[in-house]
């Protein structure tokens, strides 16, 4: 009987638990869920401790398209002085891939390495990162190779690159891949360079060719700011970088970058196989689930 009696108020004590339990609303960690979206592969982390948050298919070979500029733009940063002048010259016009996004610029005019580091990021131009290659090492071949020795650096064991603007086997490159893991990397070097971070969130920039009067404007390809800034409107964060891409084999590609009220700022290095779209409410799917989970 006693042992009944015992047995019972365990039962109704497990029962109150319960109950009271069932009251205590559920976090917003508790419930977000994991976005569903279309990527080749994915990885995404908080930028001050590097730590993952979400990651898709992080090991699979990839193809980075133009955000590999990310790693051009930190070579460049180790070798260059920003107010270096370099001419666009018609020999450099010539190597110029046919199929690489460019700005066309007119030859025969300087503009400094910091103006040329604005067009690569902004406007994501080839012309730039052909000019920065060769008017820092001498030779795009020669570029290639600090390339890779900083993608070593970085600990990028899975990723090489045979050209500084991103172009794949699409285009004759056969050399240039990466996978997310390895170029969320650079993603958060990028970022933690003050130069890199400030140009890239930019949504548009002027240019000022050296000696020259006319000036022309230049305006960033991430529709995060443009044509899908409603997506993130009246979010509690706020985009702030950092480089697009696109090939036939890459898919549409985006390293988006984005802060909070509270300065917390999440990477994300999505490589898309749907449209774009498709590519920007996915982005903006997995920095909901980040800034509400973490």
């Amino acid at each position: 009987m006693i042992i009944m009696k015992y047995t019972r108020k365990i039962m109704m004590f497990m029962l109150v638990i319960a109950f009271l339990t069932g009251l205590i609303p559920v976090s917003d960690a508790q419930a977000a869920k994991k976005p569903k979206t279309i990527a080749h592969a994915y990885y995404m982390i908080d930028a001050k401790s590097g730590k993952k948050i979400l990651s898709s298919h992080a090991n699979k070979k990839i193809y980075p398209a133009s955000t590999a500029k990310l790693l051009t733009a930190l070579t460049i940063m180790d070798y260059a002085d920003l107010d270096q002048k370099i001419k666009y010259t018609k020999k450099l016009k010539k190597q110029v891939p046919p199929d690489a996004s460019s700005i066309n610029l007119r030859t025969g005019r300087e503009y400094t390495v910091r103006q040329y580091l604005n067009m690569l990021l902004i406007a994501s131009d080839a012309c730039s990162a052909i000019t920065l290659a060769n008017g820092t090492a001498g030779s795009t071949k020669q570029f290639v190779e600090w390339m890779n020795d900083k993608a070593q650096e970085l600990g990028m064991t899975h990723s090489h690159f045979d050209n500084p603007t991103g172009l794949d086997k699409g285009s004759g490159y056969g050399k240039t891949y990466t996978t997310a893991a390895d170029f969320i990397k650079v993603s958060k070097a990028a970022m933690e360079d003050p130069v890199i971070c400030r140009i890239v969130a930019k949504h548009k920039y002027k240019v000022q060719p050296v000696g020259v009067k006319k000036s022309f404007v230049i305006k960033n390809t991430n529709a995060f700011y443009n044509r899908y800034k409603k997506l993130v409107k009246n979010k509690k964060y706020k985009i702030i970088g950092s480089k697009t891409g696109t090939t036939r084999a890459a898919g549409n590609c985006l390293v988006a970058t984005a802060v909070d009220q509270k300065g917390n700022m999440v990477i994300c290095a999505f490589y898309g196989k749907g449209g774009y779209e498709r590519l920007y409410r996915d982005i903006r799917k997995l920095f909901d689930y980040a800034f509400k989970r973490f």
